[in-house]
């Protein structure tokens, strides 16, 4: 992130509207804001973080914040914050809130965001800047801007808290696996149950039982082939005597069927002759029938229509009349319709006329009331012109009484000067004295001891010298009794007989006795234990009197180095003194500088009172001169409109044909118009009525040519249906004559009867060919019978052997059937169950890796052993400023517990936690830190540039330090790094080339003042 502009307005010591355009300041890599204690310096701060993430360090939300954080002298608070993020994209947050009617009641704080797009400001759906930073509030103040009193929190925050806020930054999230892991276990298990519970089902399928069913079902279809055999020949046997007998038997029926149809043989044949006849006579006369009979009755339909349009002609005729006289009543009015209109459109002038005399009325009126209010806004206009007069008379003399404000402010910065140097001068001298008392501490150690500081070493060590020779002595006093104990142990075991274990004698005539032995031992110990006692002492004095030493060295340095301050800061308080060359005024009174700093304040408020009542004046008359020329134009314009009113109705007079206006004078503008109302009305009915009567006449008249034309061609048709009847009836008696009829009678009655002439005709056929094939199925069946021997004995044994054979047969093929339906499930599922067992060898393989897996990301384990070695990497980048800012003496580290750790480079490199470093060191620590975390985030970005704010720490570096620092933080310059240092030390505004100062004025609030303006 990199900051392009703020300000701020009515936020804590903030009362007016201050503005920081950061461009200048980040252009320098490092700058600096200073201040006064209690200036506003922090609140800088503060107010980023307030716009970004509505969070604040000093007041949560229980604590009133609207009204607490809200400068007492002001209505209002507001905070706009610019920036570029890491995608190089520019924000703008925007918090603010008012105050209300009651002093202590306050609007709710309002805070926005916006995105430059284009070329404009773009709202957002959501002011929490951690969307366009990537951090949260904790983290950004960890990382970005570190607050006051918080810039040690990151170096000893406990390992959980840190490698939560390093899974956040880093997204460390991703390897947080165990969830997953743990999911994926459950629904394995969940399905090794199931087929746990699926295979319980399989118990009794194997290979065996397959194998054991696959013979049976072998063994079955043997049978079962053999009994087929059999059950063949018995079945042919059955079916040729079956044949025989049943052929017998359709000798006898097809027998009697013949005779039967024999015997009908001549009633068919008479039939068959009369349908003969049917279908002649029907042939020959049903068609010149049918047509008579069509022409018939065409021919009474059309005498009957011919009737009906003699009758509508008629009528017609009729109707045509009565609308020719309805036409002959209105027609002279209708021939008079111009004049009608035209006096209309007298009617339409006159109320025209009315209108206009009307408005001229009101417009008169207007013009009477306007003219004197222009004349009251002129003198107005005289008097502004005069007050504006006044007022610019009165701003001269009084900028003409403003003093110099550059000898203020030299003389300002002299004293704030002096004020750094004195109170430098008494932080030495605090400090000075400080050293002293603590060095003749240290001494009075050594005096106490009984050494000085020159020999206490050498003293020391000889003593320990001494101690570890009679400790030696002690050590071989002690070795040459443990061996006589031994010695005495190997005698009292002794047997006679027995073979030494030392020398292998059998003999012991005089075996070693030592029985004081122990005591002797007993005694040694107790004088080693005295030594160790000593030893220990003198280590314990040596390791206090080496701190002492070198702690004393420290404060010497440290003392000389205040010193050297001290005698510096006297001498610049010498030659400050001597910068003092303003007559008048005292170096040591500041009195009179206030009081014409004073003076200059009061004479700047009542100049810009006056210039703001100058502009008031000159924009009421510009307003004033805005109004009356506006008001000039509008009389203007009635006056016009006046003429325009009376030129339009002299115009209407003049156009008036058949009506005279004089007439129309006593009547009013609605009378007027009713009147020419009616008339328009009158004039539409009696246009309408003649037009829809002239419409009707012509309908009429064409109805009735339609039907003289239709009677006519009704007419022409009838004679042609006469002559086609004439010519059909004829052509009857000739046929009559043919087919020897006595009359058309006989012919109707034939032709008359209903017969199925194609059904009768079916079956005289079927009866004919029935006969014939009946006849030959006779004679070939007689000639089968006569080849053939047959039983009725043998058939019925035959039957009784081929129902047993079937009754066998049905029972094998049941069998067999049921054996192959067992032996197909039983492959089935024995499929199944491979397939269940190597889909459990798999899941259970899952499993075993999953269950390695839950070990491996149990517990964070894995996300803390990742968030460790970030925080291994942070620490050699930290350690390349941390080893040169503590002169190789101090290293940093991380434990198992993701905690940090110092490695003491003076003290044989032992570890110890930092919290034991002291304020310089660990602002030293905190500082490389930080700056190594703000790579990293850099570099996870991709931002070219990034910048984190330090708002404490420097007030603990020695001088030497300071040095080393500022080179660190100027070497982050070309790393493309920006670093703002808030600080109340002057002497490192001196420093740093960029910086503005926060001063803070009474009445005004605090007061930004860049360095480059």
């Amino acid at each position: 992130m990199l900051p392009l502009y703020l300000s701020i307005e009515g936020l804590y010591s903030y009362q007016e509207k201050q503005e920081i355009y950061f461009t200048e300041l980040t252009e320098a890599g490092l700058f600096g804001i200073f201040g006064a204690v209690g200036s506003g310096k922090s609140s800088i701060l503060e107010a980023i973080s307030f716009a970004l993430y509505g969070e604040t360090e000093r007041l949560n939300k229980t604590d009133r914040r609207s009204y607490n954080m809200m400068n007492l002298k002001s209505n209002q608070a507001m905070i706009v914050f610019e920036f570029l993020n890491f995608e190089q994209k520019k924000y703008r947050f925007v918090a603010q809130w008012k105050r209300r009617k009651n002093f202590e009641d306050t609007t709710t704080i309002e805070r926005t965001a916006y995105e430059w797009i284009g070329d404009g400001w773009i709202p957002l759906d959501s002011a929490d800047g951690s969307h366009v930073t990537n951090l949260s509030y904790a983290n950004f103040r960890r990382t970005i801007i570190i607050p006051q009193g918080q810039f040690k929190e990151f170096l000893e925050l406990r390992g959980k808290d840190r490698s939560e806020m390093m899974k956040e930054i880093f997204y460390l999230n991703k390897f947080d696996l165990g969830p997953k892991v743990g999911f994926l276990q459950a629904g394995n298990n969940r399905k090794l149950e199931n087929l746990k519970g699926a295979l319980s089902g399989f118990e009794s399928v194997s290979a065996d039982a397959l194998e054991s069913k696959k013979k049976e079902v072998v063994e079955a279809k043997e049978t079962l082939a053999q009994t087929k055999v059999s059950y063949q020949e018995l079945l042919g046997k059955v079916q040729s005597l079956q044949e025989f007998k049943d052929k017998q038997l359709e000798v006898q029926q097809k027998t009697a069927q013949f005779e039967e149809l024999n015997s009908r043989k001549e009633k068919v044949k008479q039939q068959e002759a009369e349908l003969n006849r049917y279908e002649r006579t029907s042939q020959a006369f049903r068609e010149p029938l049918n047509y008579i009979q069509s022409l018939n009755t065409e021919r009474e339909t059309l005498i009957h229509k011919i009737e009906n349009f003699q009758v509508v002609k008629e009528r017609q005729l009729r109707e045509i009349d009565v609308v020719e006289r309805e036409i002959a009543n209105i027609q002279a009015d209708y021939l008079n319709i111009n004049g009608l209109r035209a006096q209309a459109e007298d009617y339409k002038l006159i109320s025209l006329i009315k209108e206009n005399e009307r408005k001229e009325v009101e417009l008169q009126n207007r013009l009477a009331k306007g003219a004197p209010f222009v004349e009251r806004s002129k003198e107005s206009e005289l008097n502004l012109a005069k007050k504006l007069e006044q007022a610019e008379i009165n701003l001269e003399n009084l900028k003409s009484e403003k003093v110099d404000t550059s000898q203020l402010i030299e003389m300002e910065k002299w004293y704030q000067r002096k004020d750094t140097l004195k109170q430098q001068l008494d932080a030495a001298d605090k400090e000075i004295s400080q050293y002293q008392t603590e060095l003749e501490a240290d001494i009075k150690i050594f005096n106490q001891a009984g050494y000085t500081e020159d020999n206490w070493g050498q003293m020391i060590q000889n003593e320990l010298l001494l101690i570890e020779e009679k400790y030696g002595k002690l050590r071989e006093q002690e070795t040459h009794l443990q061996v006589q104990a031994q010695l005495s142990r190997f005698a009292t075991d002794l047997q006679p007989g027995s073979p030494c274990p030392l020398c292998g004698a059998l003999d012991h005539p005089e075996p070693t006795v030592n029985a004081h032995v122990q005591d002797e031992l007993q005694k040694l110990n107790q004088e080693k234990s005295v030594l160790e006692q000593e030893r220990t002492s003198f280590v314990n004095l040596r390791d206090q009197l080496t701190k002492a030493s070198i702690a004393m060295q420290a404060k010497r340095g440290q003392h000389d180095r205040v010193s050297d301050i001290q005698q510096r800061s006297a001498e610049e308080m010498t030659v400050h003194g001597g910068l003092f060359q303003w007559p008048g005024y005292s170096p040591d009174d500041i009195g009179a500088f206030e009081s014409q700093k004073q003076q200059l304040k009061t004479n700047e408020q009542q100049t810009a009172a006056m210039e703001a009542e100058v502009k008031l004046i000159r924009q009421d008359l510009q307003k004033s001169k805005e109004n009356i020329a506006r008001f000039e134009k509008e009389l203007d314009a009635i006056r016009a409109e006046i003429a325009v009113v009376q030129g339009v109705s002299q115009h209407s007079k003049s156009g008036l044909q058949q009506l005279n206006f004089a007439e129309f004078e006593g009547r009013d503008l609605e009378e007027v118009r009713k009147m020419k109302l009616q008339l328009d009305q009158h004039i539409v009915q009696l246009e309408g009525n003649y037009l829809s009567l002239n419409q009707k006449l012509n309908t009429y008249k064409t109805k009735l040519a339609e039907v003289v034309g239709q009677y006519t061609a009704a007419k022409d048709q009838l004679s042609i249906y006469n002559q086609q009847l004439k010519t059909r009836q004829e052509q009857i008696a000739k046929l009559l004559r043919e087919y020897g009829f006595a009359d058309i009678t006989q012919v109707q009655s034939i032709i008359q009867r209903v017969i199925p002439v194609e059904q009768i005709r079916q079956e005289i056929q079927q009866y004919f060919v029935r006969l014939e094939v009946l006849e030959s199925q006779i004679k070939s069946l007689n000639e089968f019978l006569a080849s053939k021997e047959f039983s009725e004995e043998d058939l019925e044994t035959t039957n009784k052997l081929f129902e047993f054979k079937k009754e066998e047969l049905e029972l094998q093929l049941a069998l067999t059937g049921g054996l192959e339906k067992e032996l197909a499930h039983l492959t089935l599922e024995f499929g199944k169950k491979e397939k269940l067992l190597e889909e459990f060898d798999m899941l259970n393989n899952r499993g075993s890796n999953l269950k390695t897996l839950e070990n491996l990301f149990k517990g964070n384990g894995f996300v803390n052993y990742v968030s460790s070695i970030h925080l291994r990497q942070m620490c050699e980048m930290a350690n390349h400023r941390f080893h040169r800012l503590t002169r190789n003496q101090l290293s940093l580290t991380i434990n198992d517990s993701n905690e940090f750790e110092v490695i003491d480079f003076l003290n044989n490199g032992y570890r110890r936690s930092v919290k034991t470093l002291s304020g310089g060191q660990s602002f030293q620590a905190s500082l490389c830190l930080a700056l190594a975390l703000a790579e990293n985030i850099q570099s996870l970005n991709k931002s070219d540039r990034n910048f984190f704010f330090i708002d404490e720490g420097f007030g603990t570096q020695d001088a030497e330090s300071i040095n080393t620092v500022f080179d660190t933080l100027q070497y982050l310059h070309q790393e493309n790094r920006v670093v703002g240092i808030i600080s109340h030390v002057e002497e490192l505004k001196e420093r740093i080339p960029m910086s503005v100062t926060v001063v803070k004025d009474h009445e005004d609030g605090s007061q930004l003042y860049p360095s480059w303006k």
